[in-house]
């Protein structure tokens, strides 16, 4: 008797091609971000003009995940933006982000697409890799630096130094000292950084799609914050060889081109079935 009630949701699956299925993306900000900031450098427009409803922005508060704007009915391509304690370490903004993610899932039932751009890319493979607890089927990242970033180094090493030191007791250094541990994960991979733990952990089997900023020698279009090499995917151990790659001419920043990308990125259906959660793996 009980089986009647999975057969038509199993018959439903195996009809339907999964470019029918609609859409909701989940677009996570990088460091010293927030979620309104996709909004501001001109990435949603991009989406709109595809069809992409803009759904609102979640905070944490309190009473948990709460977002404010109700949308009238379900669209079937929806984004959201959330924000996140932007320089908290990777793996405690994860940690949040589940929350997030599960009151969107809640509302939508369907995979998520999460976006996540700079730091923002690094969460969400700490969310992928120890906290997945609702079915996610396209990870994009964009400009995010997965083996590191030298940036990282140097703004570790300039905190140990004496000035770093004046700099923290005088008050100018304080956007150091709360984003310090963050920047110990964003630092170049080796062993026994956090980056070499991540990137050696197992990672789903879903679609992956690294948007990378072109390296050309002029200040608009450079990126001085992370080498392209760290922005594609498939240098990292445990995707190699399983990520799409976007080129896009700009600097470290999102922009307007950006949403173009991204609206041709989603466009693109995900045919492989979807599949269960990765178990979360001790640090």
């Amino acid at each position: 008797m009980k089986a009647r009630y999975w057969i038509a949701p199993l018959l439903v699956i195996l009809l339907f091609p999964a470019s029918l299925w609609a859409q909701t993306a989940v677009l996570i900000h990088g460091l010293q971000g927030k979620g309104m900031d996709w909004r501001m450098a001109g990435v949603t427009p991009g989406l709109q003009q595809h069809g992409w409803v803009d759904g609102g922005n979640f905070l944490m508060t309190r009473q948990g995940a709460v977002n404010t704007y109700q949308l009238r009915q379900r669209p079937t391509k929806v984004f959201y933006t959330l924000d996140l304690p932007p320089r908290a370490p990777v793996m405690l903004q994860a940690q949040m982000l589940d929350a997030y993610l599960q009151r969107i899932y809640a509302e939508r039932q369907e995979p998520l697409t999460l976006v996540g751009h700079s730091a923002g890319g690094l969460v969400a493979r700490g969310w992928l890799t120890r906290f997945a607890s609702v079915p996610v089927d396209t990870l994009v990242t964009v400009a995010s630096p997965h083996v590191g970033t030298l940036a990282a180094d140097m703004a570790c090493l300039a905190n140990d130094t004496p000035m770093g030191m004046l700099a923290s007791e005088t008050g100018f250094g304080k956007w150091m000292d709360d984003a310090e541990d963050l920047y110990r994960d964003l630092r170049r991979e080796q062993p026994g950084h956090f980056l070499y733990w991540l990137n050696h952990q197992p990672h789903p089997a879903i679609r992956y799609a690294s948007v990378v900023r072109d390296n050309e020698p002029r200040p608009d279009r450079f990126d001085f914050f992370v080498p392209r090499y760290s922005q594609n995917m498939n240098n990292v151990y445990a995707l190699h060889g399983r990520s799409e790659v976007w080129p896009v001419t700009g600097d470290h920043f999102m922009g307007i081109t950006d949403g173009q990308v991204l609206a041709g990125i989603l466009a693109k259906p995900v045919t492989y079935p979807q599949v269960t959660p990765v178990p979360p793996s001790p640090q």
